[in-house]
């Protein structure tokens, strides 16, 4: 399977980063995880049909996380294609409501079946003859006070698992280190906890490579980068600061990043 970082910024988009939104293309198939703004346009740029799009998994309602939402339900549904189904999976039943309102504001419908909704709970949220995608939750809003769900994700398909960490707790105190209980990869955010506190835990967890993502201002640039790699340098096991455009490709015993240009 391989992964494609579209957008990897924090909360705002920066000069060099657009907000989080992470392609998985399996088989025939494409799923996102995350739909910051502008999704549909990277989909563009890199040549990613929309008819291909299965599923799209939102880890939580925050802007930067669903903002181009409208904008890929638009695009999906402008040009459609016998077959065409695309799943958006959202963590709150409040948020269909907002989609299909912006959607109304801006006259824009489509076929029956076409784009669909579907709230997601713990445990499994999708399996096909590709993969298999299971939501568990983090606590990520805590940070603001506040109860609301928010959810990462394993993925399966290919012979390897990925863990999906969406955005975490403040603390780390979240981190999905159960899901370690055999080797996995992650994809794993590095805005809202010291990364310092982070690398002790990660240290032992059967990790088979970590490309971290939704990426600080603090890691950005030239000296960002330097201090992040001297941060993560002694991890055991291969470390990506990911920026966008960039891919991850994992077969059953081997994960090959290039860089999208």
């Amino acid at each position: 399977m391989k992964f494609t970082t579209l957008g990897t910024s924090h909360g705002e988009p920066t000069l060099t980063r657009f907000n989080t939104s992470t392609l998985l293309e399996s088989g025939d198939a494409a799923y996102l995880f995350d739909a910051g703004a502008p999704v549909n346009a990277l989909l563009i740029r890199h040549g990613v049909p929309f008819a291909k799009l299965r599923h799209l998994f939102v880890t939580h309602m925050h802007e930067d996380h669903i903002g181009g939402i409208p904008g890929l339900v638009k695009s999906f549904v402008k040009y459609p294609v016998p077959g065409q189904r695309l799943v958006i999976h959202l963590p709150e039943r409040e948020g269909i409501d907002a989609v299909l309102g912006f959607i109304r504001a801006t006259h824009r419908g489509w076929p029956e079946g076409l784009v669909s909704f579907d709230v997601i709970e713990p445990g499994m949220v999708w399996e096909d003859g590709d993969v298999r995608i299971r939501a568990f939750p983090t606590r990520h809003l805590e940070n603001e006070r506040q109860a609301f769900p928010s959810f990462g994700f394993v993925i399966e398909s290919g012979g390897r698992r990925v863990v999906y960490t969406g955005d975490l707790k403040f603390d780390f105190s979240d981190f999905p280190r159960d899901e370690f209980g055999s080797e996995a990869d992650c994809f794993c955010e590095c805005t809202h906890f010291p990364l310092e506190r982070a690398v002790e835990l990660l240290a032992g967890l059967p990790i088979r490579s970590m490309v971290f993502i939704h990426v600080a201002d603090r890691w950005h640039g030239e000296e960002g980068e330097a201090e992040f790699r001297r941060l993560t340098e002694k991890l055991p096991f291969p470390v990506s600061l990911a920026h966008d455009g960039d891919e991850f490709v994992f077969q059953e015993l081997s994960c090959e990043r290039r860089r999208c240009l």
